[in-house]
């Protein structure tokens, strides 16, 4: 019984873990920023995604998501993995090309930079890490994407739109056209060959498609990074 016990000691020790965090800003401290109406409600959907597969998830809304909140709150969740498990970083709000904004930011300077979110992934010794982003002109990170700056590994950059385009909202939805889609997808509307698992691949064939016709065309999300097409989004149990 002691072998047994130790194999089943060794399994559970590397059992993965995913580890989230959320950020969703409607009303920012700048008054000259426009407010937006279903980015709150974005976060809060998604959380409760992954909270039914893991208890390892942070929300941050509103006046809470300043930008040094959500970098000690990435740096606090991510630091807990391990090798075998992923982290994702979900931000619903506006964007800006480079960066997201905080609840806090008044000018591009004071912005939460894709170099600065990225430091702190390569910091984690997660060897699965995604971005999800549903944030206006959130596809032109990819180009202020440079050689110096800090490199996460296996990353996926999800984006709801290319560099020019906003990231609609609609008040006949509960959340943005890319949100809509996405959590649709991770229940399972993506999975496309029905094997009980959504690859990277699967996720933005379906996310895709389904902005671009909403959108009539406006929008149009851009996954990159590097990673494998059947790279694992999310895995459910058989039938």
């Amino acid at each position: 019984m002691g072998g047994l016990a130790s194999i089943l000691l060794s399994i559970m020790t590397v059992q993965a873990e995913t580890f989230v965090v959320c950020v969703g800003i409607g009303n920012y401290a700048d008054p000259r920023i426009l407010n937006l109406s279903k980015t709150e409600k974005d976060a809060k959907a998604v959380a409760a995604f992954y909270k039914k597969g893991t208890e390892n998830v942070v929300t941050v809304t509103g006046r809470y998501a300043t930008k040094r909140q959500i970098l000690d709150c990435l740096r606090s969740q991510f630091g807990r993995a391990s090798e075998s498990d992923k982290i994702v970083f979900y931000f619903s709000g506006h964007g800006y090309p480079g960066g997201f904004c905080p609840y806090d930011m008044s000018k591009p300077e004071d912005g939460l930079t894709y170099a600065e979110v990225v430091e702190v992934m390569a910091q984690s010794k997660a060897k699965d890490k995604m971005i999800f982003a549903d944030a206006c002109n959130s596809g032109a990170i990819r180009h202020n994407h440079t050689s110096t700056a800090p490199q996460p590994g296996n990353v996926l950059l999800f984006l709801s739109s290319r560099g020019n385009e906003s990231s609609i909202e609609s008040s006949f939805l509960s959340n943005g056209y890319f949100t809509n889609y996405l959590l649709h997808g991770l229940r399972g509307k993506a999975d496309a060959d029905g094997d009980r698992v959504i690859t990277a691949k699967e996720l933005f064939r379906y996310v895709s498609a389904g902005v671009v016709e909403l959108s009539h065309d406006r929008q149009h999300p851009v996954m990159w990074g590097n990673f494998p097409d059947d790279l694992v989004i999310v895995k459910y149990g058989k039938r």
